[in-house]
């Protein structure tokens, strides 16, 4: 009965561990925007075809980048799975959690500020200022040692398994410039173009694709990281009277947050006057209904500024009772509530000397993750 029971529970946790949605990898490797993939979601309702069918006949998708895609999609189910992807040149832990957009350039200037007065680690410091938990520290240090691992063989995003997966180069091509490599410092990228078994235009290509595939694997293993793990189902030693035995089953309960948009707006109006003041106000441009379950909370992600919005410094976002100031992306913390939260944003968009007046589109994506 123990070992049914235990089973049972196993089976009922684990399919919690479903794939990772292809709409979101696209969008983590910014592969596609938050618009094509909004668009291609309707037309997907529309013509009842797969997303990545109709992304590429958008012509918002490459069929090399879906295949890509779709070839680590059941890699990024887990935490681990996801890390042993990591690939690429090793980056600073501070460039990993920016690129992963899990702490703002203005978040990780001033915790470098800080070191410089304590000596102490990066690591330490953004998990004393509550911008990473534990499990989320030990994920990105150990996708980091993954990069840097010396052994080409690990890894299917290096770069020369990347090129025999997209037949770019063969098998034997790779093998014959890897055993040349154990004979020099070169990189495997300029043994393969001297050897005249690729062009330097497809690894350029490759190493884009390479860049934004180990991106959507950072930030799976990341927002994977602090999904708890279920304990084993044990039993307590038989009662001498009745014989019987109870089955404890333990586990924890799941992050989970849903954020609805109830409203928003859908075009930022700058004016000669907002440009000669440097900002320009939209109050009461968004409303959001928060759920969580999490005691800890939740983290409430703007993201969005850059790319065409380049004459946008930065945003104010106001609501709640926080205000919190984000230039490439920022978050505000939700405390736990029982019941559905409403809240009103309102913002200050800072310009830059650069900005001209006219109506552009909302520059702001909202969504919302566990603490």
């Amino acid at each position: 009965m123990v070992a049914v029971e235990a089973k049972k529970e196993k089976g009922r946790l684990g399919s919690l561990l479903v794939k990772r949605l292809l709409g979101r990898i696209l969008i983590d490797g910014r592969f596609v925007t938050k618009k094509d993939l909004d668009r291609s979601l309707m037309l997907q309702k529309e013509t009842n075809r797969q997303l990545g069918e109709v992304l590429v006949g958008m012509g918002a998708l490459d069929t090399r980048d879906l295949e890509a895609v779709l070839s680590i999609q059941k890699d990024l189910a887990n935490p681990r799975d996801a890390v042993k992807l990591a690939a690429g040149t090793r980056h600073m832990l501070g460039e990993l959690l920016l690129e992963a957009k899990y702490i703002s350039r203005r978040d990780l200037e001033s915790v470098l500020e800080e070191q410089k007065e304590t000596g102490e680690k990066i690591g330490e410091l953004l998990l004393r200022r509550g911008l990473l938990t534990g499990k989320e520290l030990k994920t990105v240090l150990a996708f980091q040692r993954r990069q840097s691992a010396s052994n080409p063989d690990e890894g299917r995003l290096r770069l020369g398994e990347l090129l025999v997966a997209t037949d770019e180069i063969t098998r034997a091509q790779l093998d014959d410039a890897l055993r040349k490599q154990k004979h020099s410092n070169r990189k495997i990228g300029e043994i393969l173009v001297e050897e005249g078994y690729i062009k330097p235009q497809q690894i350029a290509r490759t190493l884009k694709l390479q860049h934004k595939l180990v991106t959507a694997a950072l930030i799976a293993s990341l927002s994977l990281a602090s999904a708890a793990i279920p304990r084993k189902a044990h039993a307590v030693e038989p009662s001498q009277k009745t014989g019987s035995a109870k089955v404890m089953v333990t586990a924890h309960v799941l992050p989970y947050v849903k954020l609805t948009i109830i409203k928003q707006s859908a075009a930022l109006v700058i004016t000669n006057t907002d440009i000669a003041r440097g900002y320009v106000d939209v109050p009461a441009a968004s409303r959001i209904e928060v759920k969580n379950n999490n005691p800890a909370g939740c983290l409430i992600v703007f993201e969005g500024l850059g790319g065409p919005m380049n004459f946008i410094k930065g945003v104010h976002v106001k609501g709640g009772g926080r205000d919190v100031y984000i230039e490439s992306a920022g978050w505000v913390t939700q405390p736990f509530a029982r019941a559905p939260v409403a809240i009103d944003l309102s913002y200050r968009f800072v310009l830059a000397k650069d900005a001209q007046p006219g109506t552009y589109a909302w520059p702001l994506n909202i969504s919302a993750r566990p603490v």
